[in-house]
């Protein structure tokens, strides 16, 4: 239960004419910040999703979309999550079951949308196993489908596969992972110790400024003093 409130995140500079990383973030009434994060990961696409639900459990959902050479899948993806529609984005099977990657909008929860992979398995129970899931507002993914778009283009033949997970650590203003490959920052002065591996939009203020909008979302006191650090170094 409990409602979102969806701030319109700010593009990222990034290097170049396009950037390689999108940040995306919506403020829910009970389980606080829900970020969602496109980028650049070898030759494919990541997202991130934060929290998300696995095996039931929340959890950070590093989800890698690999090309397939023209890059068609991964535009169907984009294309799909933009103008959100259903879509399924891969199948594997083996004896007995399935496992669907998918996305599904108009979720019961009216304007939500989810990512998911689903395991179904044959027989008369036929069980239906989310075994990861994130759900975000259809905006944020339409956000997400938009800049996922805007990345594509900038993969090629001469990238590498990126098959293993992206090394990354939890920025301690919202949580978002931050790769080795992303624009982070380490704030000194602040306080007794520096302020290392914060996210851009943790260490310009955007993030405290789009909590105090929402009003009444939920924050890890832990995160709260990180935040409010940030902006009195800034002051």
């Amino acid at each position: 239960m409990g409602r979102h409130k969806l701030h319109k995140p700010r593009a990222p500079r990034g290097e170049g004419p396009q950037p390689t990383e999108w940040f995306g973030t919506a403020f829910h009434s009970v389980r606080g910040m829900q970020h969602l994060d496109v980028r650049r990961s070898g030759n494919g696409i990541l997202i991130a999703s934060s929290p998300a639900e696995i095996d039931g459990a929340p959890a950070s959902w590093q989800l890698r979309l690999r090309n397939d050479g023209d890059c068609q899948g991964l535009n169907e993806m984009g294309a799909a999550m933009k103008a959100g529609r259903g879509h399924v984005y891969s199948v594997s099977e083996e004896p007995g079951a399935k496992t669907v990657l998918a996305f599904l909008p108009n979720h019961p929860a009216d304007g939500v949308g989810t990512l998911a992979r689903v395991r179904t398995s044959e027989g008369p129970d036929g069980d239906v196993v989310f075994e990861r899931s994130a759900e975000r507002p259809m905006g944020l993914w339409a956000e997400a489908g938009e800049n996922h778009l805007r990345i594509v283009p900038q993969l090629g033949p001469d990238a590498p596969a990126g098959d293993g997970v992206d090394d990354c650590l939890p920025c301690p203003g919202c949580y978002r992972p931050v790769y080795d490959s992303s624009s982070s920052h380490t704030l000194i002065g602040a306080g007794p110790f520096p302020l290392a591996g914060l996210c851009r939009l943790c260490a310009d203020g955007s993030t405290l400024r789009s909590l105090r909008q929402a009003d009444g979302v939920p924050v890890d006191p832990e995160q709260l003093v990180v935040l409010e650090t940030v902006a009195a170094a800034m002051a």
